[in-house]
């Protein structure tokens, strides 16, 4: 259901096709939110049977059409009928832990090398947030600016989950090395 919201929240900054928003997935929310492009897609049908969204065809002459998207009235006041919502408990599902969780079943060098190719893969990530960040919210260093605060705390809250990641990885990675063999 929430992707409906990702969704609408992406179109609000203005139109999109639906490869544009399969982009903004990648770049712009991939740290708090994922989506198929298929998910996209059927997403997209959805909200514009139910007139949330609207599109306009554009005409291209080597490819065909594209429709840009665009959030319609009802579309704005569902999303934001949605933001007054109270907070729900956030909810979690991370395959990286369910395969911690069975540890007990390899041995200890390879649950080790399991855990520094993860850390690893999210140094890689955490290198990238910043540079996104830096090319699309400017300088972390400066208070941002009143259509991006929700981006900058966003990209915060990712950056800081994905040290965290390192952090406990560096720590997981100790207590298998202290481990008697």
């Amino acid at each position: 259901m929430a992707l409906r919201y990702a969704v609408l929240g992406l179109l609000s900054k203005e139109p999109l096709t639906g490869y544009d928003l399969a982009q903004k997935f990648q770049t712009n929310i991939s740290h708090f939110w994922n989506a198929h492009h298929t998910q996209i897609y059927r997403e997209l049908q959805k909200l514009e049977k139910e007139a949330l969204v609207s599109y306009h065809l554009v005409e291209q002459h080597d490819r065909p059409d594209k429709k840009v998207y665009s959030l319609t009235d009802d579309g704005l006041r569902e999303l934001l009928g949605w933001m007054a919502e109270a907070p729900k408990p956030p909810s979690m599902k991370n395959e990286n832990l369910l395969r911690v969780s069975l540890f007990h079943l390899i041995p200890s060098q390879q649950a080790i090398q399991y855990l520094e190719a993860s850390r690893e893969s999210h140094v890689q990530i955490l290198e990238a947030m910043k540079k996104w960040g830096t090319q699309h919210l400017g300088s972390p260093e400066l208070p941002p600016s009143r259509d991006l605060i929700g981006e900058t705390l966003t990209l915060d809250f990712g950056m800081r989950f994905i040290q965290t990641w390192i952090d406990w990885c560096d720590q997981a990675i100790r207590m298998f090395r202290s481990l008697p063999e």
